[in-house]
């Protein structure tokens, strides 16, 4: 089963590289936003394994973005890296 992928970014030129990236690599991109608001709604709605989001998110914040994603999403799995 491939890892299904949300997008968040407001660059479209990076969104239409990640994707393209993602996708070659064998993820399942099931959505994009530029925004904190279509990222929590997209989340819900698609519940993706994997979220990859901007840290400069125009003028919002992207760590700011993560961090409501993962208090409001009941994950699947969790994943962690042991870096």
């Amino acid at each position: 089963m491939n890892a299904r992928c949300l997008i968040v970014d407001d660059s479209w030129r990076f969104l239409a590289a990640a994707r393209g990236l993602l996708e070659r690599q064998g993820m399942v991109v099931v959505g994009d936003a530029s925004t904190k608001a279509q990222a929590l709604g997209l989340a819900e709605k698609l519940r993706p394994d994997v979220t990859l989001v901007d840290i400069y998110l125009g003028g919002e914040s992207g760590l700011e973005v993560a961090r409501a994603l993962s208090t409001a999403a009941t994950p699947v799995r969790r994943m962690t890296s042991a870096a």
